[in-house]
């Protein structure tokens, strides 16, 4: 538009001429006759004064808007310049990239190796296997009733010796108190007594037999008759029985001894409370000088190389675990590995306070690391005694339709499936319906399969 108003004003201009009569012959040929207004002395009318001023109003305005102009014009006169043949056809624009169409089959991916490697695709393979359900639960360590002893006095006593503390560590044998009792001296007294015994009636029977041999000798010559022989024969019984009698004594006094004072080096009238097992005391409940009786637990020696753990089971795992399924024992020990160990029993009863069910599990502690009353997680592989096909966890994605996997059903082909899940596990998971066994499934990378699915079917939709 500026450059149609320039041209004007210059025409205009040259109407007006620059007085040179030779310039504008050359520029216009021969002379023709002036116009009136024209000749020598005339003056121009104001209507060509108006006009040469709204000329260069125009022109001025269209170079100060020249931008938004020539933007507007140019679409509009840009068919007539190439028509014209003043303009160069511009070149057509390169067709914008077709969108994907939509797969044939809406399940399924299809991936070349380039793209498998970008996702970082791998792969895993569906197999049978034996289902094992884990089972976590919450545990207590305890030890075991088996391998613990509670301790009485042997006999009333007043304490006079104190040996070992809780948490000192004793052999089978080993004194932990001494007590000074009167039945000790009493059981001593008493063996003594029928030690004593003995030797009479073991001296009466030598007697008796001798009696006996030699009124067998009188009665050969006619010495003694046959009843004195007789006579002499019961005599000889009833000392034989005396000492019999004599002897069980001794033995019972004997016996009773030996349990109230097992340390007789220890003096006449002391008993000892022996460590029967090789353990720990866990607990001692005698103070010097008191007296103590029977009845009264003295000291708890347990044996902690082998412990129980009560993992505390609830609802559905109570029927699902059962005895012989391993087991491994996580404690708050800094730096330890797990322990293991199996299921020894479920408890047949559930406790009305939590509606769990203890399950007893033995463990090894060889090094008493365990223990008692001590909180531990606990998992326990319960064998549902069943085979099924399984696929690695990291298959499984899960979608609003349910959880899905991708088979390879070709190289660079992927099928999506719909799954029906079984027991779940956090490295395998069981697969009732929607894949078969030997069947190549995506793992790592599979969620970028699920997304160029999910963009192909959002795109074919659009």
């Amino acid at each position: 538009m500026g450059a149609v108003v320039l041209m004007a004003v210059k025409d205009g201009a040259r109407g007006v001429g620059t007085g040179d009569p030779r310039s504008e012959r050359e520029a216009t040929g021969p002379a023709e006759p002036a116009p009136p207004w024209r000749r020598p002395g005339s003056k121009p009318p104001w209507l060509f004064v108006v006009l040469f001023a709204a000329a260069l109003a125009l022109a001025g305005l269209g170079w100060m808007f020249r931008a938004p102009l020539v933007a507007r014009l140019e679409p509009l006169a840009a068919p007539v310049l190439v028509r014209l043949g003043l303009a160069a056809p511009e070149a057509e624009p390169s067709p914008k990239e077709a969108p994907a169409e939509s797969p044939s089959d809406p399940n399924a991916v299809t991936l070349d190796e380039a793209g498998q490697k970008r996702i970082g695709l791998a792969f895993g393979e569906a197999r049978i296997r034996k289902i094992v359900l884990p089972v976590r639960a919450p545990g207590t360590i305890a030890f075991d009733e088996r391998r613990v002893t509670r301790l009485k006095p042997r006999t009333q006593g007043r304490v006079v010796g104190l040996n070992v503390q809780p948490g000192d560590t004793v052999r089978a044998g080993q004194a932990l108190a001494t007590l000074d009792a009167a039945g000790v001296l009493d059981a001593r007294n008493g063996l003594d007594e029928a030690r004593a015994n003995l030797v009479e009636a073991q001296a009466t029977e030598k007697v008796a037999d001798t009696n006996v041999k030699r009124g067998q000798d009188l009665l050969k010559i006619g010495g003694v008759a046959q009843a004195e022989v007789d006579r002499r024969q019961v005599d000889l019984a009833k000392a034989h029985a005396a000492t019999l009698s004599a002897q069980a004594k001794v033995d019972l006094f004997q016996a009773q001894y030996d349990r109230l004072a097992p340390r007789p080096a220890l003096g006449p009238s002391v008993s000892a409370i022996v460590a029967p097992i090789d353990g720990v005391v866990t607990s001692a409940n005698l103070t010097l000088g008191e007296v103590v009786d029977t009845g009264r637990d003295a000291f708890t020696v347990a044996d902690p190389s082998q412990v129980l753990v009560l993992a505390n089971l609830y609802g559905a795992d109570i029927a699902r675990v059962a005895p012989g399924d391993a087991v491994t024992v996580q404690a708050p020990i800094p730096d330890h590995p797990l322990f293991e160990g199996r299921v020894r029993s479920v408890n047949a009863a559930v406790d009305p306070a939590t509606n769990t069910a203890p399950a007893r599990i033995e463990i090894a502690n060889p090094n008493g690391s365990l223990r008692a009353n001590l909180f531990v997680s606990v998992e326990i592989a319960a064998d549902l005694h069943r085979e099924a096909v399984t696929i690695p966890a990291a298959a499984v994605q899960q979608t609003e339709d349910g959880p899905i996997a991708f088979v390879r059903t070709a190289p660079g082909r992927f099928e999506k499936r719909a799954l029906t899940l079984g027991v779940q596990r956090a490295d395998w998971v069981e697969v009732r319906s929607g894949v078969a066994d030997g069947e190549s499934v995506a793992t790592e990378g599979s969620f970028g399969l699920k997304a160029i699915l999910l963009r192909s079917l959002l795109g074919a939709t659009d």
